[in-house]
């Protein structure tokens, strides 16, 4: 499922925001910006990401993995997805991260994932939003 980044969120029923964005909604078909992320950038959004905010019936996979470990839609492989869960390569939640002027941004869960094995750089106001979140979950 691809979203630009920075557009208004139209994908699910929002429970409560005005204002939410979306970031890191990556397809095959889309470039998308690729570099480093501050340092403790990935440990903090895995952190924010045991808090989910959307938990859907189905799931993704990350669309840019292929091998033997990846799922598909062919069909049902549990050891594949139970393998794809533990990495990050799937996802069937969303996360949000309030950003300081109020905007909220809605990511797959699988963002740390596209962040960590693909080199996406999400928006740096998403990276901001990110870096001064101050009520971290532990885990």
């Amino acid at each position: 499922m691809y979203f630009e980044d920075l557009t208004a969120y139209t994908y699910l029923h929002d429970k409560g925001s005005s204002r939410t964005l979306n970031v890191g909604w990556l397809d095959l078909s889309k470039s998308y910006q690729k570099g480093d992320v501050p340092l403790g950038f990935v440990e903090r959004l895995r952190r924010i990401m045991l808090r989910r905010y959307q938990q859907t019936r189905g799931f993704h996979t990350c669309p840019f993995c292929s091998g033997p470990h990846a799922a598909n839609s062919i069909g049902f492989n549990m050891q594949r997805y139970q393998q794809c869960l533990r990495d990050g390569r799937l996802s069937s939640a969303e996360i949000r991260v309030k950003g300081e002027d109020s905007t909220w941004y809605a990511t797959p869960q699988m963002i740390a994932h596209y962040v960590e094995a693909h080199h996406y750089v999400p928006p740096q106001v998403f990276i901001d939003a990110v870096m001064n979140v101050e009520d971290l979950p532990n885990g």
